[in-house]
């Protein structure tokens, strides 16, 4: 925690946006960090909630940070992130929802050691596993979604035993261990397939995909999932409606889905 002068020239609130400034500019309040609550921070900083929030709210101003209604003030990506969907839906429940029918094909079920950066996103403790699933969904003959998922398994035990070519993981996670999802950040990329990608989309390596990285979070705050998602680029086209004047004011989105190759 900073030393707020009291009597200095500064300003108590211009004290706090530049010591937030350092907390993001070394890397100690990460990219999406989430801040403490304002009781919580202002506590700590030894100011009223008034003098924090007049700096919290300069920070969002000028895009540092960003506040997100019932979920927090996070730190702003520097990168451009469209939020192109504020409902919570797997792209396996879209597709149902157009009565698109479809297949998976898992590729690959098992217990892992997770690499650090993903035992970190889980807060996963040493040595604790997670669920590695991999899996490509069809259209017809066709793939259009490959998929990359780690579980943390504490929750729900025994999902390694799951048949996911007949059963969907939201659908696993809500029937099967009743855990009440909560939200999802959601992160997407325009990549070039590499090969890996191109084999499991039968596409030629280097053809656009759609990428997309998932973090799901419980009701409680606790996180669950990890996904690392990548689509067909000839047959997924997201978009979204959005409304002039706030910030972040998305009022409706779709995901739409074309059996066409154009």
């Amino acid at each position: 925690m900073p030393a707020i002068e009291r009597s200095g020239p500064k300003l108590i609130y211009q004290q706090i946006i530049a010591w937030i400034r350092q907390q993001i500019s070394s890397g100690f309040w990460p990219e999406h960090y989430r801040l403490p609550s304002e009781p919580e921070l202002a506590a700590q900083l030894g100011v009223s909630r008034g003098t924090l929030r007049k700096a919290i709210t300069q920070l969002i101003s000028e895009g540092l940070l960003v506040s997100i209604h019932g979920r927090g003030t996070f730190v702003e990506s520097t990168v451009i992130e469209q939020p192109l969907a504020e409902e919570l839906i797997a792209f396996s429940e879209a597709l149902l929802e157009k009565k698109i029918p479809f297949q998976t094909r898992v590729h690959r079920q098992e217990l892992i050691q997770p690499p650090q950066r993903v035992a970190s996103l889980l807060s996963i403790s040493p040595g604790q596993p997670v669920l590695f699933l991999e899996r490509v969904r069809t259209v017809g003959a066709q793939p259009v979604v490959y998929l990359i998922n780690y579980i943390a398994v504490t929750d729900c035990p025994g999902i390694e035993t799951v048949d996911f070519t007949q059963r969907r993981l939201f659908e696993t996670l809500e029937g099967r261990y009743k855990l009440a999802l909560g939200w999802g950040q959601r992160t997407f990329q325009a990549q070039s397939a590499d090969e890996h990608v191109a084999a499991m989309l039968e596409i030629n390596p280097c053809d656009p995909v759609m990428y997309m990285e998932q973090l799901l979070y419980l009701q409680n705050g606790s996180p669950i999932e990890l996904s690392n998602i990548w689509l067909r680029g000839s047959t997924f086209r997201l978009s979204a409606i959005v409304q002039r004047g706030h910030r972040r004011g998305l009022v409706s989105n779709t995901m739409e889905f074309k059996t066409s190759s154009d």
